[in-house]
């Protein structure tokens, strides 16, 4: 048995991966549905008074924050995922 850093052999690294990938996945998810959410209530066609106007443009840079942080979750689980694929190799050999 081939013992990595801090003491965690391949099982353990390989679980806590994939225990990572589900988390971020739900977190991707859970933060897609928001945007999705927060995308409906941007009436900024109708709206035409100064408050509504800001409400509006506020609404639109949340939702281009949140393009960010989804960016960086997809990013995050393509290293995740490509982590788990190198120890499923390692384990193979």
């Amino acid at each position: 048995m081939e013992v990595l850093l801090y003491g965690q052999d391949r099982d353990e690294r390989l679980a806590m991966l994939r225990t990572q990938r589900n988390l971020l996945f739900t977190l991707h998810a859970e933060i897609t549905a928001g945007r999705r959410h927060l995308g409906m209530l941007d009436p900024s066609e109708a709206w035409s008074s100064r408050a509504q106007r800001e409400y509006s443009f506020r609404v639109a840079e949340m939702l281009a924050d949140l393009d960010v942080v989804l960016h960086h979750l997809d990013d995050a689980l393509a290293s995740v995922r490509r982590h788990i694929h190198e120890e499923e190799r390692m384990c193979l050999a």
